[in-house]
């Protein structure tokens, strides 16, 4: 990329824009079928110690690079990933402390044919933030938050974690639409669709989003926004995990914040403990409360959490981020005071999102372990499908969670292109193990998988965000464009615009089973 049209440029919209696109394309010499180059003995595209000292030495003191062989002991610590189910070995661990270091580092790899993979906090279950060979980009030294108070707007880049955001914006009594655990990235959530205990009363993380700073292969950055670049603006929110570049920046909106922020915590029994019949299964906790659309339909806005079901037994975290808690709690009542109710603990309060998340995210042990997951959203309104679920849980006592952050805003969002069936589903319906030994890799497997068939029945469409798939063995989805995508031929058109080449690819994601780092350049 010698040309002064290669060097990336910023446009925010326009023909001048499509202008620098096509210029990056100008600098295609060749289109190949290479694939991408991988550091193996006597390859002949892999850089010289000379291409790397030459990139290298343009970098600020506020980059690390991290190479096996130079940095053996710091590679490996930098290359685990929170799966580690899913660990693999890149080549190159890049931790920009700069956009233009971002954008060499990107050109570097370009040039070279090298898999860029972005990766901020890394909670990925499916391996897409790690590869063999790969040049993984860390955006963990990026990560300034502003908020706009005029606007009130927050900006943030893309290493800014949720916890980033959420004490940026305590002081100003200002809530964003995130995860519910304080050490996942913004960024990576936002590109999945990203529902957060407050999407029921204001919609999915990506109905906030008012702007995106993007970086294409060439380094080239745009504007996104719901005019300028659309198409590219709502492929990259839902479908744009390592897909089409990268995404530096964000704008979204933001909103008041409640005085307080109260959590619900109760343990509850599937099953009626009082019941005459011992083996009494119908009505029970999940047919009268939680897969019963009057119930659901009746709960507050506000209110959103997690239902987790394990051998029987129920724990809820139920999160209410509402003006009248008084209110809500009377309408939880008939839930927390019937035979079900094992345990309610107190409602405890916070002061803001920072404090509530801060005091109800798992446990590290929780986080960093071998982890199989996947999921299915729940239809709303479906009569056969609620008795289904009802009668699995029931029967088989599975380890699996309901997620309580749908319905209400969720369904009313127009922005991204996010799974058929996120925006009207009831739940996000979880089957997942935990673990820590490889000796049990196999059967923990199998164990998820025993219910596949009947999630994948009632739920055609899953969140890629929460998913793991294991060699060819195990949760192996041939469906995966129209499970995980809406609209998967525009999306590929979109990647065609702005990833020509296929330089950006992660398992599952849009082209990723197409020829890969087809280009040459100068």
């Amino acid at each position: 990329m010698t040309s002064g049209s290669c060097l990336g440029k910023h446009c925010q919209n326009g023909p001048f824009c499509s202008l620098l696109i096509l210029a990056a394309l100008a600098c295609i010499v060749n289109i190949t079928s290479a694939a991408f180059c991988a550091p193996i003995p006597n390859s002949d595209c892999w850089p010289t110690k000379s291409a790397f000292a030459v990139w290298l030495s343009k970098l600020g003191g506020r980059t690390s690079v991290f190479l096996p062989e130079r940095n053996g002991d710091v590679f490996l610590a930098e290359s685990t990933t929170m799966n580690t189910l899913k660990s693999s070995f890149p080549s190159i661990i890049v931790v920009p402390g700069t956009e233009s270091d971002l954008r060499l580092a990107i050109k570097f790899a370009v040039r070279n044919r090298i898999r860029i993979l972005m990766r901020c906090s890394g909670n990925d279950f499916n391996g897409r933030s790690t590869g063999r060979g790969a040049m993984i980009i860390k955006t963990s030294r990026l990560n300034n938050v502003s908020y706009a108070s005029e606007a009130q707007t927050v900006t943030f880049s893309a290493g800014a974690t949720h916890a980033d955001i959420y004490s940026a914006l305590a002081p100003y009594g200002r809530l964003y639409v995130g995860a519910q655990s304080k050490g996942v990235c913004a960024a990576g959530c936002l590109a999945g669709g990203c529902h957060s205990v407050l999407s029921r009363q204001y919609g999915l993380g990506i109905d906030s989003i008012l702007k995106i700073r993007f970086m294409l292969f060439n380094g080239t950055m745009l504007t996104l926004n719901r005019t300028s670049n659309d198409d590219l603006f709502h492929a990259f929110l839902g479908a744009g995990q390592n897909a089409f570049g990268v995404a530096v920046s964000f704008t979204a909106r933001t909103y008041p914040a409640p005085a307080r922020i109260y959590v619900i915590d109760a343990l509850l029994s599937v099953l009626d403990p009082v019941a005459p019949d011992p083996d009494q299964t119908w009505p029970n906790l999940m047919s009268t409360f939680f897969l019963n659309t009057t119930w659901f339909d009746s709960m507050p806005r506000e209110l959103a959490g997690n239902i987790n079901v394990d051998g029987g037994i129920v724990s809820i975290k139920f999160f209410y981020s509402g003006l009248n808690f008084n209110s809500a709690f009377r309408a939880l009542q008939p839930l927390l005071t019937s035979n079900y109710a094992l345990h309610v603990e107190p409602a405890a309060n916070y002061t803001d999102m920072y404090q509530a998340v801060e005091a109800n995210t798992p446990p590290v042990s929780d986080i960093w372990a071998r982890k199989f997951i996947t999921n299915g959203f729940v239809p709303a309104g479906d009569p056969w499908v609620l008795d289904a679920l009802a009668t699995l849980i029931v029967k088989e006592k599975p380890r699996m969670r309901l997620r309580f952050v749908f319905g209400g805003a969720v369904a009313e969002g127009t922005i991204g292109t996010v799974p058929s069936g996120m925006r009207t589903a009831m739940y996000e319906a979880v089957f997942d193990q935990v673990w820590f030994d490889p000796a049990e890799d196999q059967e923990r497997m199998q164990y998820v998988s025993r219910f596949l068939p009947d999630l994948y029945d009632f739920a055609v469409a899953s969140y890629s965000n929460e998913f793991t798939s294991w060699s060819t063995l195990f949760n192996v989805p041939g469906d995966w464009k129209i499970r995980f995508f809406s609209n998967y031929d525009w999306l590929l058109e979109v990647k065609d615009k702005y990833d020509p080449c296929n330089l950006f690819t992660a398992k599952y994601g849009v082209g990723s089973d197409l020829p890969q780092a087809t280009c040459e350049f100068e």
